[in-house]
């Protein structure tokens, strides 16, 4: 405690001057509204947690899932580089959860590239008609080719950011069948559905090469979890452009995949796509939205949860007033269930804010999303939040 505790009071002067930097820069933005509301004892069991995390023998796993927000990764991106910086000594950290978007042709986070080779197709917990089994990704791709593989490298010296990323843990997450799985041409171990490998050292990059034993099979990908074995601090980013609370629900292996990561935080970035919905409801989103924090809870039953509420946008023209119920219903479920929520949608400035962060070059011309630029404000805002929690207590 004593070590988090000098931590804290070093870096409380540079906190301060991010959050002094973003409203100077940005005076529509409120900062006073800039925290994180948690019960005490939520707030208490974070502290504890993170007044551990200097030994390695008590990792931090935190899962943050989301939308088209997350997928793109600028704004997780922020959060988990301000994080490592704060809470880690070391100048690398592992990529976490991650999935070859690419092969699905859609937007791959930046901070990775895939390549691949064989005949793939795809299906997503977005679509009308579910034609496949979903994981934890929301996403799956799958091959009947005999021989496939995937190849997936860091852009570590590609972007400046001051956190590498390095891993020597790999899981493949995958369906049964009978096939044989090389990463780096080194057989994995395979049992039930989970493929795993630790390398001697650590790597930047990997090749996963998957063999099909039987053509009548074929093989079905949920995501990759690359971790390092010796980090005290972990950030997994699940995203799908479009996706709602009910999206995951439909994910046959979401409660399986999610204990493989055993989270100690769980943040959800949901209800965009929500409000946009033309035949919203307000008390579906409230059910649907809890189903999706007690499966989570069933999985986790120690982790923290923290909802996170959705931006102003704009919908047909004008700022879409649905946000104020999603708003709402995030409130009233983070009170009833002893939950912690972040209200973004306040801190920007509530309603028709999204004019101003348009107007200052923040936004995309949708009025929905946010540039790169945009994305890290709201991170760096969320991670000021967050640190000043631990700080005040």
């Amino acid at each position: 405690m004593r070590i988090l505790i000098i931590k804290i009071l070093i870096l409380s002067t540079t906190i301060s001057t991010y959050c002094q930097n973003s409203c100077d820069t940005i005076p529509f933005i409120d900062c006073n509204k800039n925290h994180i509301t948690t019960n005490k004892a939520e707030t208490l069991t974070i502290i504890e947690k993170y007044a551990k995390i200097g030994t390695k023998e008590n990792p931090i796993r935190i899962v943050h899932i989301g939308d088209s927000h997350l997928q793109a990764g600028f704004f997780t991106e922020k959060i988990k580089q301000e994080l490592f910086q704060e809470f880690s000594t070391d100048t690398i950290a592992s990529p976490g959860f991650i999935f070859p978007y690419t092969i699905a042709q859609t937007n791959n986070p930046f901070y990775y590239k895939v390549n691949y080779t064989g005949s793939w197709e795809w299906c997503k917990n977005i679509d009308t008609e579910k034609k496949c089994s979903l994981g934890l990704s929301g996403i799956t791709v799958r091959t009947k080719d005999s021989v496939a593989s995937i190849h997936i490298k860091m852009q570590n010296k590609k972007y400046n950011y001051p956190v590498k990323y390095y891993f020597n843990s790999i899981k493949i997450l995958h369906s049964k069948g009978l096939l044989d799985i090389y990463v780096n041409e080194v057989k994995a171990i395979t049992e039930d559905g989970v493929s795993i490998i630790n390398l001697e050292n650590l790597t930047d990059s990997i090749s996963v090469k998957i063999s099909i034993r039987e053509n009548r099979n074929h093989f079905e990908l949920y995501g990759l979890i690359l971790d390092n074995i010796d980090e005290n601090i972990s950030y997994h980013t699940i995203g799908v452009n479009g996706a709602t609370a009910q999206s995951y629900l439909k994910c046959d292996y979401f409660s399986k995949h999610l204990s493989n990561i055993n989270p100690d935080l769980v943040f959800i970035s949901l209800g965009t796509n929500e409000a946009f919905d033309m035949d919203f409801n307000i008390i579906e989103h409230e059910y649907i939205l809890k189903d999706l924090v007690f499966q989570i809870k069933n999985v986790a039953p120690e982790a923290n949860i923290l909802l996170t509420i959705p931006n102003d946008h704009f919908k047909k023209g004008k700022s879409n007033k649905n946000v104020i119920a999603v708003r709402e219903n995030i409130l009233k479920i983070c009170n009833e269930l002893n939950l912690s929520s972040w209200d973004f949608y306040s801190i920007m400035g509530g309603e028709s804010s999204i004019e101003n962060w348009y107007k200052k070059g923040l936004t995309g011309e949708d009025k929905i999303h946010f540039k790169k630029k945009g994305y890290e404000v709201q991170g760096e805002l969320f991670v000021n939040a967050f640190i000043q929690l631990i700080k005040n207590h």
